[in-house]
């Protein structure tokens, strides 16, 4: 097997001669050696070495050498390591980034952004399977995050050197339990089953004694996690959608098997939920909500939003206070009193008998209180009333709430005769959720849960990664057996952003147009009949600002997200602890990092499933070793 080295400009120079390689990548390591006799010695730092169209290479990060010795050993990364070498960051003002497209394409875009694209570039393969609104943890590696994310949608990663660049691409876990089940006959192993682990995480985050923040995160018997947002929550936003008491427990007695989880300065995260209706507390509570407020600037003539903020909402100063009883002056000085006028959220002056005058120039007040003033319309004067304007300021950077309120925001549609602009929808795609408990209605509706494809049929049709349970070849309902079969949950979440077609919606209310002889003004002469709690007089007041449909929002707080996600990957990882020592090259299968293999010990019954965690490469005179490492 040709070794190639090449300079630091990735320029070929040679082929390596009796070299010994052994290189590791996967959960650790990620990196390699190299040994050469010292006559051949041929690199220097930076340089690379690869396989043509394998996953054999990496760049030489260290020379090792010994007097007296024969041997030369140059040592570095694989190109797994150069990936977990990058971190992956939020873009700035935001929590967390968001990706979402198609798999092969969401590589790509990792790849720029962590500042490798002169080295490693994504397959043009269109896989078919979209990543949709994944949110990477904050600040992870890349490769470890790449892994995670692609697991999450069946996938695994897949690496190797082509024309001068390491190709990423995306390819589908192959699960070879599912028809590959290893026993004694076939080849030697050692399984140690863990039939009780920890069940039940205790998880307690900020706060103090009953104040603080306390969930309950349990297992069933095989691993499953169960419930722990209340019905009908699919995106948990505030604690109140967390089921916060112990009903879901699935173990009891001594075979619950309980752990505490003590984060006293758990994250919270801030959310913030769009309001749909005025609420009860406004007027006298307004600087509890919260509104959008865009930064706007000007790029090549036209208004842009590159990234705003939530603020507090405020009470606007007034100089009014309610009368509780008749002012002694009431009928001579009627009109230097006030009410609040519902309608147009304002107070106005209290005005006695009605006339209404036809005006035929221009109040100097139009433009600020043109409310004040009539227009007749069949026989009726009603008051005029502003020219709403709208407008949908173009949207270049990723709002911070996009992945929560994506609904909120608007995409440009134009049919070649006009241009309208609509709220963007969702992408709905599924999840497959292993069964680790049989269903109640398993033998009715078995056609409705789902297996993983084996991997025979995935050498067939890899873009076809789960089928429906059938009937046996002897048409008989399949027996159910934990954690093979799953279960299938649409979701909607937001669809890829775009900075170019996304909008958000601005209306500005202005006075219309003045016309001479069209508008009158009310003259009021006789004092109203006094009602109580319904004028004022003038003074210091502050009041809410008028309410808007659609501009303000509750600002709400998620004490339990973070210590939840954490629990449950270390319930995740207990269950997964099975050991399960087999020398899988025996088989005479070749496995990647992600794939799933499983045992079956056929006199205890005992079974094992794992995944292939980390594989081992060991070169030497043309021989290839590969051994695996599954947890």
């Amino acid at each position: 097997m040709d070794l190639i080295y090449a300079d630091e400009n990735k320029r070929d120079i040679g082929v390596l001669s009796a070299y010994e390689l052994d290189m590791a990548y996967g959960a650790d390591e990620n990196d390699f050696s190299c040994t050469i006799d010292r006559s051949d010695h041929c690199c220097r730092e930076h340089f690379y070495i690869y396989v043509e169209g394998e996953e054999y290479g990496g760049v030489i990060d260290h020379i090792s050498v010994v007097t007296g010795d024969e041997d030369i050993k140059y040592t570095g990364r694989t190109w797994h390591g150069i990936l977990e070498n990058k971190v992956i960051k939020p873009d700035a003002g935001n929590d967390y980034l968001l990706l979402a497209g198609e798999a092969n394409a969401v590589l790509q875009e990792i790849i720029g952004r962590i500042g490798l694209s002169d080295m490693f570039e994504a397959s043009e393969e269109d896989t078919e399977v979209e990543i949709v609104s994944y949110q990477m943890p904050r600040y992870c590696y890349a490769y470890t995050g790449i892994r995670n994310m692609l697991k999450e949608f069946g996938m695994k990663l897949k690496l190797k050197w082509q024309d001068g660049k390491v190709i990423l691409s995306a390819e589908p876990i192959h699960d070879y339990s599912q028809d590959e089940e290893f026993d004694t006959s076939q080849v030697d192993f050692k399984i140690t089953k863990k039939f009780r682990t920890i069940n039940h995480i205790i998880c307690m985050g900020q706060g103090d004694l009953k104040e603080r923040a306390v969930i309950h995160i349990f297992t069933d018997e095989n691993g499953g996690i169960q419930p722990y947002l209340k019905p009908g929550v699919t995106e948990p936003m505030q604690d109140s959608d967390y089921i916060l008491d112990e009903s879901q427990k699935a173990m009891t007695g001594i075979d619950e098997i309980e752990e505490t989880y003590d984060v006293p300065s758990a994250d919270i995260t801030t959310n913030y939920i769009p309001l749909s209706a005025k609420p009860g507390d406004w007027e006298t509570n307004c600087e509890s909500y919260f509104y959008y407020e865009p930064q706007i600037e000007i790029i090549d003539n036209e208004e842009v939003d590159v990234g705003g903020s939530y603020r507090e909402a405020a009470m606007v100063d007034v100089k009014y206070i309610l009368q509780k009883k008749q002012p002694y002056d009431w009928a001579e000085n009627f009109s230097s009193y006030f009410f609040y006028d519902q309608q147009a959220e304002k107070f106005k002056n209290v005005q006695g008998s009605v006339t209404y005058s036809l005006l035929t120039s221009k109040p100097g007040n139009w433009n600020e209180d043109y409310e004040e003033y009539y227009v007749l319309q069949s026989g009726t004067y009603k008051k005029v009333t502003g020219v709403t304007n709208v407008k949908y300021v173009k949207q270049t950077k990723q709002p911070s709430d996009w992945g929560k309120n994506y609904g909120e925001y608007y995409i440009r549609y134009n049919d070649g005769t006009q241009v309208t602009y609509q709220n963007v929808n969702g992408i709905t795609y599924y999840t497959y959720d292993l069964q680790t408990s049989k269903p109640s209605d398993w033998n009715a509706n078995y056609g409705s849960y789902y297996r993983r494809a084996t991997a025979k049929e995935l050498k067939k049709n890899k873009k076809k990664q789960w089928y429906a349970v059938e009937k046996t070849k002897a048409k008989k309902v399949p027996a159910w057996k934990a954690k093979k079969y799953y279960t299938r949950h649409s979701h909607e979440k937001a669809p890829k952003w775009s900075g170019a077609t996304r909008y958000t919606k601005k209306e500005t209310v202005t006075p219309p147009t003045w016309t001479a002889n069209k508008y009158y003004i009310r003259n009021d002469n006789s004092a109203p009949t006094w009602a109580a709690k319904t004028y004022y007089s003038s003074t210091d007041l502050k009041v809410a600002p008028p309410w808007v449909n659609g501009k303000y929002f509750l600002q709400v707080f998620d004490r339990y997200a973070v210590m939840v996600s954490e629990a449950i990957e270390k319930l995740k990882e207990y269950y997964a602890s099975d050991e399960m020592n087999i020398d899988l090259e025996e088989t005479g299968m070749t496995y990647d990092v992600g794939d799933i293999v499983g045992t079956t010990e056929q006199v205890t019954g005992i079974e094992a499933t794992q995944e292939v965690v980390k594989k081992i490469i060991t070169i030497k005179n043309d021989d290839v070793v590969i051994s695996y490492e599954v947890g």
